[in-house]
Formats: structure tokens, C-alpha cells, sequence
């Protein structure tokens, strides 16, 4: 994916907001690509593995991780690592969490096409489709 201004301006958006709600985010570029992503709750931080070996993209990944700690239960887990196949309880929530934290920033054409953007697997569609139904009601 080419890096555009866009795409820059919602990664900023999103370490801005971990800025906000005092969550530190460290982009790790000495792992291996088989370690993922991991949120730690208790101490309000991220840990981005910059290569990470997986086909979703840096910046719903981030936001995932993000929505742990910002919107998860405290209480249900301490330590979390970012699986593209979480579809239960709080890996679920977090992925939801995503979406609409993406959809926030900058509000797609399609849903198809904000899953293509951001390489958000196939089994999370109608999740997309909702939000984005959701948020583009006009009241």
C-alpha cells in the first residue's frame, strides 16, 4: 500500500487520540515477523510490530489495539495480542471498536472499499456494512 496523505493523516489521528487518553504507543522494529501486535491494559500501552507478517494493515491493527484499552473490559484480560481470527468476547468488541474508530476519522465510500483499504478480513463484512450504515445516516 502506498503511504498517501491520507493514510498518514489517520495514523496520526489515531496516535493522537492514544496521546489524548495517555495510552504510549511503541512501534517495535527489532521483533520477529511472528510476533503480533500486543496491547498491555494495565499499563495503558501498544506495542506495534512493524513486521509483523500479516495481510491486515498497520492502522486498523493499531486501532484494534487501541479499542482494548480504551473501550474493553479492564477487568477480563490484562494482555492482549492482535489475531486477525478473534470472533469471540473481547478480541470481537475490539474489532467492532476498529471499525468505527476508522470509519470516525474518515468515513468511506463503501464498505467494500474500507475493507479493501484496510485489509480487514472477510468475516468481519456485515460488521462493516452496519457501521457504516450506522454512521452515514444523515439526522
Amino acid at each position: 500500500m502506498i503511504k498517501d496523505y491520507l493514510y498518514t493523516q489517520i495514523v496520526n489521528a489515531l496516535e493522537g487520540l492514544a496521546y489524548d487518553e495517555s495510552v504510549t504507543v511503541v512501534n517495535a522494529n527489532d521483533l520477529s515477523a511472528n510476533v503480533p501486535d500486543t496491547a498491555l491494559v494495565n499499563t495503558r500501552a501498544v506495542i506495534m510490530n512493524n513486521h509483523f507478517d500479516i495481510n491486515v494493515d498497520y492502522s486498523y491493527r493499531l486501532a484494534h489495539e487501541l479499542s482494548h484499552i480504551l473501550y474493553g473490559d479492564r477487568d477480563a484480560q490484562a494482555v492482549y495480542q492482535f489475531s486477525e481470527y478473534g470472533k469471540r468476547g473481547e478480541e470481537l468488541l475490539a474489532h467492532r471498536n476498529a471499525i468505527k474508530m476508522l470509519m470516525s476519522i474518515e468515513m468511506p465510500s463503501s464498505p467494500l472499499t474500507f475493507m479493501k483499504y484496510y485489509r480487514i478480513p472477510s468475516w468481519l463484512e456485515n460488521d462493516v456494512i452496519k457501521t457504516f450504515t450506522k454512521l452515514s445516516v444523515v439526522e
